[in-house]
């Protein structure tokens, strides 16, 4: 034990030292990166969806990092001090063993004791489970432990899981069930503390909303959600899988009465030039310095991102990147710097068409400063075997926040892997 944590102090000075040397094309910004866990499943598996947070910072400053480890049990590793330093993620805390394997977990922060995994697999497959986790801190907010409690199915033949916390303090999430020759649909609902799970649009009801409902493509949709801070709409933004025959973006969105949120129209070719399958879904983040839901996706056939700027009205402006000098862009996901406004693009470049469940590649992103975007990446992880990235989101009421930028991805072409964190510094 003490060699394992000496060597992997070492590496992570080691990587530190190298990263802190990289310098964006637009401007320093120094990144640092540590290794969390060492015990993952696949990123795909993992981690996976873009909209899943699954790097969290409380109120309190300590961070937790929410994963699947290589058994299929939901792992959650903590640090208490600078996660980008030495040493400070602890040991990981597993959940009890499923019957099946968990898959993509998406984790909400609740409140500073609490917060719940919503993850595939547990009593069966398909199964898409609601796991409340506790949160036990010490008397100054240092976090001891976690502890798991009993999954509850919230729907069976389900799959790719996105979920966020609301302005209320209600969980809103989403997720696919795709019936082969039948329908593809996106499916939602809202979790309070009340009345526990129920949906969106009507709380006396049980049953999920169905917010996309495709019946001429019945192959998967894997969707993304977000609630605007502002007017509290919510958006639902989702690509094809990596068998449709459709370049579409799926969506719809929901807007908000001071009481009830109410579904629009669902549009199943929001934008016609987007690729396909998991490793290329839509992110989805909020800019605080222009008050606009930012959509970044990845344009077919191409090393360009389609980047939209969605206004509280629902007008959309595109500020796409340039071809990219990469290979292939895969796993990409966009955080914004609240002081600037600057875009960070991070993505994975992947040799060319890669199968479908193999996508890895070097870890790089590009910046948009002042309207431009630059076509050169800088490099975050040259190795090969990196897959999936998750970025951090603002904190709750945004608390504790300094403007760095956060990320965890996985490393590693077979289980078990290795969890990464990273932290660029504007």
């Amino acid at each position: 034990m003490g060699h394992a944590v000496g060597r992997s102090a070492f590496l992570s000075i080691a990587i530190s030292i190298i990263s802190l040397l990289l310098v964006s094309p637009l401007g320093s910004a120094p990144t640092r990166i540590f290794e969390v866990a060492t015990d993952s499943a696949v990123g795909n598996n993992s981690l996976g969806m873009p909209g899943s947070q699954d790097v969290i910072r409380d109120p309190f400053g300590k961070y937790l990092a929410v994963y699947v480890d290589s058994q299929g049990n939901l792992s959650t590793a903590f640090a208490n001090s600078d996660p980008a330093s030495p040493g400070a993620w602890g040991i990981p805390v597993k959940s009890p063993s499923p019957l099946v394997a968990y898959r993509r977990p998406a984790t909400v922060l609740t409140t500073p004791l609490t917060m719940r995994v919503l993850a595939e697999g547990g009593p069966a497959a398909g199964d898409l489970v609601d796991v409340p986790v506790q949160i036990i801190r010490d008397l100054v907010g240092n976090i001891v432990s976690v502890s798991y409690g009993n999954p509850a199915v919230v729907a069976t033949s389900a799959q790719y899981a996105s979920a966020t916390l609301a302005h209320d303090g209600s969980i809103l999430a989403v997720w696919n069930s795709a019936v082969p020759g039948s329908s593809s649909t996106v499916f939602a609902m809202r979790w309070t503390f009340a009345g526990g799970w129920r949906s969106v649009s009507n709380p006396f009801s049980a049953a999920p909303d169905v917010v996309i409902a495709d019946v001429s493509d019945t192959e998967p949709i894997h969707p993304n959600v977000i609630e605007r801070p502002d007017t509290f709409a919510i958006y639902v933004m989702g690509n094809r899988g990596p068998r449709s025959n459709l370049t579409t973006l799926v969506f719809n969105s929901a807007t908000f009465n001071g009481a009830a949120w109410t579904w629009g129209i669902q549009d199943l070719a929001y934008e016609t030039n987007a690729s396909r399958g998991l490793s290329d879904a839509t992110d989805l983040t909020w800019d605080p310095v222009r008050s606009v839901v930012v959509a970044a996706y990845d344009i077919s056939r191409t090393t360009m991102y389609g980047v939209i700027r969605i206004d509280a009205s629902g007008a959309k402006v595109h500020v796409d990147t340039p071809s990219l000098l990469m290979t292939n862009n895969e796993w990409g996901v966009l955080q914004v710097d609240p002081q600037t406004g600057d875009y960070y693009l991070f993505t994975i470049d992947t040799p060319l068409s890669p199968p479908w469940g193999s996508e890895f590649g070097a870890v790089a992103y590009t910046r948009c400063s002042n309207g431009v975007w630059s076509a050169t990446l800088t490099v975050v992880d040259n190795e090969t075997n990196n897959m999936a990235i998750s970025p951090r989101r603002p904190t709750m009421l945004g608390l504790g926040e300094d403007g760095s930028l956060e990320m965890i991805y996985a490393k590693g072409k077979t289980a078990p892997a290795t969890i990464i964190f990273v932290r660029l510094s504007p």
